[in-house]
């Protein structure tokens, strides 16, 4: 097995597992977004960002929108945004801090936790059509996979983010 191979470029390495790793991640990533412009985001009425939103405040319940946009890796103001869109929305709602009445603390109404579910079941048809000769071992193993896959690289940017901290990020 050859881990290295020599690119068109002198004196450039090509790294051949880890650009397929890449390689196969990309191509997830796109397979998705089409899954999600063709069937899903027409049909929920949330974009992409509303979504991220929404599933941090599902999964980590009320919180302030700071909170949220650093589990995002976005802005506050970014993140500000889009939670006025959403509360105009009734997907999410504000209250003052308790322990600091200058902020709000969001928290995702019932009828965003039902406009999220209904996105995230609509994914799961979508999926469980796409991979239909796959049993549920296969599923879990290849969703394992991707969970380590994703782990690693975001420690490995949080390390390099702290060893680098002139990036401004």
């Amino acid at each position: 097995m050859q881990l290295v191979q020599q690119t068109s470029v002198p004196e450039v390495e090509r790294d051949t597992p880890a650009h397929e790793v890449l390689d196969g991640v990309s191509s997830l990533i796109r397979a998705v977004r089409c899954i999600e412009h063709r069937h899903l985001w027409p049909d929920s009425g949330l974009r992409r960002a509303d979504a991220s939103v929404l599933k941090v405040l599902a999964k980590d319940g009320e919180q302030r929108g700071g909170e949220i946009a650093t589990k995002l890796g976005v802005d506050a103001s970014v993140v500000s945004r889009q939670l006025t869109a959403l509360e105009a929305d009734g997907l999410v709602s504000r209250r003052p801090d308790p322990a600091d009445a200058r902020v709000s603390l969001i928290q995702l109404s019932e009828r965003g936790r039902d406009r999220l579910h209904a996105l995230y079941a609509g994914y799961a048809r979508q999926l469980r059509s796409a991979l239909a000769d796959w049993d549920d071992d296969e599923l879990a193993a290849a969703a394992a996979t991707l969970r380590r896959v994703a782990s690693a690289v975001t420690e490995a940017a949080e390390f390099a983010k702290q060893s680098n901290p002139s990036t401004g990020d």
